[in-house]
């Protein structure tokens, strides 16, 4: 996974990372995760490790938070809103 954040902070090169989806379960997360590494976003997973120990912990840290830098949320958002379902096979 893509990480360049500095180590212990919140910002990398002066810019915050910022929330794009929530998740109740790791594995959707990772999936949103890397569909954003493959169109190149710096992306950060957050709490999905206090989730996965106890999933009722999911509702006081809101979830499992997948973030992208502040400057790439509009695109981040577009990316997410596309929808290649109908580009999968049939079972």
């Amino acid at each position: 996974m893509i990480n360049r954040q500095a180590p212990g902070g919140d910002t990398y090169e002066g810019e915050r990372f910022v929330t794009v989806a929530v998740f109740d379960d790791v594995v959707n997360a990772r999936i949103v995760a890397g569909r954003l590494e493959v169109e190149g976003f710096a992306v950060r997973i957050e709490d999905q490790h206090l989730v996965q120990m106890d999933w009722l912990y999911a509702l006081a840290v809101g979830g499992i938070k997948v973030q992208v830098l502040s400057s790439d949320v509009p695109r981040a958002q577009r990316v997410l809103q596309d929808d290649y379902s109908d580009c999968l096979p049939s079972i």
